[in-house]
């Protein structure tokens, strides 16, 4: 595949799972600009994957394998199947893969790139749009391989309150099953994170928290995202952004409306003392203490 000299890179939606990814990726969708792939590609992102592969910790065998394996097909929710294959035609994908592993040894960069382009740059040319954003959430963690492979794409962490995402979890079958080891799940991955933005550059990084875009500060948290990207405000975004992304739809504060008061009070008390430990070791994008001990009762 022969990329053009002015190829757009790309943006990358990351955070703890259950951040709004989805809603900040789905957002950037509408702009005349971006193509939201609206499955998880994963590769790029978890063990075995192309980190793995380039720090030598797997083979090419092993990662093309995953690639034809459970990064092409794999179970979701609900008899839902995931994977390239809903995206990409096979023979698309079996040619991108043939390059991919004849010009690795060559410049093993390169050929991710190439790799990423080939399968996700159709999507978006299709569409008539210049790049594509991707979803997966632990895109933060892995920030500085997406760096070493795309020089000039854009991150967007999504952080949201602690105590909703351990809430949200508990009602999925994947995840934590009690508020408690949700908030420590939430807590590791906020470290995980933490470590892999410290790797970018301050002009490929912006830190949404989502009570901000949806509440909060909408208005300016919506311009900071516009501007961070340097593009223009447009009619569809606009649309999407006033009438999808409200409190509601956001689900936010829903660990008051899950929880009694003394659960609530509970909670509130251990996030607090969760918050502290993660400020105390550095992670930078951590939550305001303040929302957390200053928590009253229910709304």
């Amino acid at each position: 595949m022969t990329l053009p000299a002015d190829a757009a890179d790309p943006v990358f939606v990351g955070g703890t799972g259950r951040s709004g990814t989805h809603a900040m990726a789905r957002l950037l969708g509408r702009h005349s600009r971006y193509l939201y792939v609206s499955r998880e590609i994963r590769f790029h992102t978890e063990k075995g994957g192309l980190p793995d592969l380039l720090a030598g910790r797997v083979s090419m065998r092993r990662f093309l394998r995953n690639m034809r394996g459970h990064w092409w097909d794999r179970p979701g929710p609900e008899g839902v199947r995931r994977g390239l294959h809903g995206k990409v035609e096979k023979e698309a994908f079996e040619a991108a893969l043939l390059e991919f592993e004849g010009s690795f040894d060559a410049d093993p960069t390169v050929a991710s790139r190439t790799l990423m382009r080939a399968l996700l740059d159709p999507l978006a040319d299709a569409k008539g749009r210049a790049t594509w954003v991707e979803q997966t959430p632990s895109n933060v963690f892995v920030a500085p391989t997406l760096l070493q492979i795309f020089p000039q794409m854009k991150m967007i962490h999504m952080v949201r309150d602690g105590r909703d995402v351990a809430c949200s979890l508990a009602a999925r079958s994947w995840g934590p099953n009690s508020v408690a080891r949700g908030v420590r799940w939430w807590a590791k991955r906020m470290r995980r994170a933490d470590a892999g933005e410290r790797g970018l550059p301050a002009d490929r990084l912006l830190v949404v928290n989502l009570e901000d875009l949806v509440e909060r500060d909408r208005e300016g948290t919506y311009g900071r995202v516009l501007d961070f990207l340097r593009v223009e405000d447009e009619p569809k975004i606009r649309r999407y952004f006033d009438k999808k992304l409200t409190p509601e739809n956001a689900n936010i504060g829903r660990w008051r409306s899950d929880l009694s008061e003394a659960r609530q009070r509970r909670l509130t008390d251990s996030y607090a003392r969760t918050l502290k430990r993660l400020s105390a070791a550095g992670v930078s994008s951590t939550p305001a203490l303040e929302a957390a001990e200053g928590a009253g009762p229910p709304r």
